[in-house]
């Protein structure tokens, strides 16, 4: 599926809980409806980003992982 992307936070390398910190910040920087694109290399990603998601409202609307990096697409609530 493709999404049409308004900002992708590049938080390849970071540890926990930084991909989590940058995602929060980033969401702030698009209007609702809008989405964001978080890559990420830190393991912990797969269930953080996920929980940040459900506790915030916003959607969560695909993830992907090659290649060591994981994609998560959100779109802001």
């Amino acid at each position: 599926m493709e999404h049409q992307i308004s900002l992708t936070i590049d938080a390849k390398g970071k540890k926990c809980p930084m991909p989590v910190l940058l995602t929060s910040k980033g969401i702030k920087q698009i209007a609702a409806g809008e989405i964001m694109l978080v890559e990420a290399t830190d393991g912990g990603s797969k269930s953080d980003i996920p929980a940040w998601a459900k506790d915030t409202g916003h959607e969560l609307l695909e993830t992907r992982a090659e290649d060591g990096v994981y994609r998560y697409y959100i779109r802001k609530a």
